[in-house]
């Protein structure tokens, strides 16, 4: 027995204007709402960006760990690996200890195209000047610290 798959021309029209009714309406509810998911993570980056920043002009290694991922990929004179969030908490605190800070000037911030948050600046220590660079993603839905890295001028 053989069923009859005749659907009569009007349903089809009708059944494709709902169906581009309901993507727009798709379009209108759901595009604002990605955007400022979007712009609320990247704010939360810059947010967290000042936050390191501060913490690391006060020489505060404790600080600037809270923001380390589990594991985070550091450079500091002497060490360049990646370090458990302890670990390199330890190491920063070492170097901060030995390199007391004078000032932090923040030469560039800015985004890259996976949508992390960079920072590029120049840190005076009682020492001498070093360049710092560090990394932050969205990870788990918190902004976190991927790379730190404190490199000789």
């Amino acid at each position: 027995m053989k069923f009859c798959t005749f659907v009569p021309q009007s349903y089809k029209f009708h059944n494709f204007i709902d169906m581009q009714k309901r993507t727009f309406l798709l379009n209108i509810l759901l595009l604002p709402t990605l955007l400022l998911m979007g712009f609320s993570a990247f704010s939360g980056q810059e947010e967290t960006a000042n936050l390191v920043t501060s913490a690391i002009q006060s020489g505060n290694a404790q600080e600037v760990s809270k923001y380390f991922n589990a594991m985070v990929d550091l450079t500091v004179p002497g060490y360049d690996d990646t370090y458990s969030k302890a670990q390199a908490g330890q190491i920063l605190k070492e170097f901060f200890s030995q390199n007391p800070v004078k000032t932090l000037k923040i030469n560039k911030q800015g985004s890259s195209p996976d949508g992390s948050q960079y920072t590029i600046g120049s840190l005076e220590t009682n020492k001498k000047t070093y360049r710092i660079y560090f990394l932050i993603k969205t990870v788990g839905g918190q902004n976190l610290v991927q790379q730190f890295q404190i490199q000789d001028s």
